[in-house]
């Protein structure tokens, strides 16, 4: 049998490239070699900076919501003025109100998505893909990371509308 300094000199040779680690162990009185790969947690995956930037990017989409929000409510509310003026309309007509009060949430829903969307893809991804490969992330792990932070609500729906 040969001595422990001679195993390790013997395993020393079959080492993994730079960076990669094994776990040495001793089974029944032998050496055991296996490959051994540290789990990153999720908040390693996302260094400081990357987070910065997603929380700017979630910021910046939940601005986007404000201007379609006040339009929508402002031709709303002058539409139904202007109906209720010219066709003479007193309180019975309130359904109309709350008809074009649907059709203005739609349209003000649709006009947010489109404005996220389109500054989703101009402005967000392409940072996004430059991190992701500078953390060496997959989409679907960044998902995860985002996942796991409410805060990035926002950003998650963005993201998850994109993938498809």
């Amino acid at each position: 049998m040969s001595t422990p300094f001679e195993e390790l000199e013997y395993l020393a040779d079959f080492l993994p490239d730079e960076g990669e680690s094994v776990l040495v162990s001793r089974s029944q009185g032998e050496l055991v070699c296996e490959n051994f790969q540290k789990d990153r947690s999720l908040d390693e995956m996302a260094s400081p900076e990357f987070y910065g930037h997603l929380v700017h990017a979630n910021e910046r989409l939940n601005s986007l919501v404000a201007r379609p929000v006040w339009i929508a409510t402002l031709v709303w509310f002058w539409v139904c003025v202007l109906m209720h003026e010219s066709l003479e309309l007193g309180w019975g007509g309130w359904y109309l109100d709350l008809g074009l009060g649907l059709v203005a949430i739609a349209a003000s829903y649709a006009a947010i998505r489109l404005r996220q969307d389109r500054y989703f893809k101009q402005e967000v991804r392409p940072t996004l893909n430059r991190q992701m490969y500078g953390s060496n992330l997959s989409k679907y792990a960044l998902v995860g990371v985002i996942r796991q932070r409410p805060e990035l609500r926002t950003l998650l729906n963005t993201l998850s509308r994109s993938l498809h």
